[in-house]
């Protein structure tokens, strides 16, 4: 328990800590945003969401909601690598002190 206490003290790892949480709410609120802008364009272009998308029988407003699943997903492991990106840093300024 006392490293514990050890760590959440040490500066590295409240930077870390620091720059996750600001990737993480600023990648969650882009993403929130995605939703929100697609919400709102399906009730103004209704008529354009239900059209069919490419000839096929899918409407556009089902295929763009698949996109933004996708666009979370690719956000998502955006967010992981950026991550580990940043641990990797602290842990090479750690063993180099």
């Amino acid at each position: 328990m006392a490293d514990a206490a050890r760590l959440l003290e040490d500066p590295e790892f409240r930077k870390f800590m620091r720059q996750r949480s600001r990737w993480r709410w600023g990648l969650s609120g882009f993403l929130i945003l995605t939703y929100i802008v697609y919400a709102i364009a399906g009730i103004y272009f209704g008529e354009a969401y239900a059209r069919p998308f490419f000839g096929t029988s899918i409407p556009i407003g089902m295929a763009v909601g698949d996109l933004i699943i996708v666009f979370s997903i690719v956000l998502s492991l955006i967010y992981i690598r950026i991550v580990n990106r940043l641990e990797d840093e602290s842990v090479r300024e750690q063993d180099s002190q």
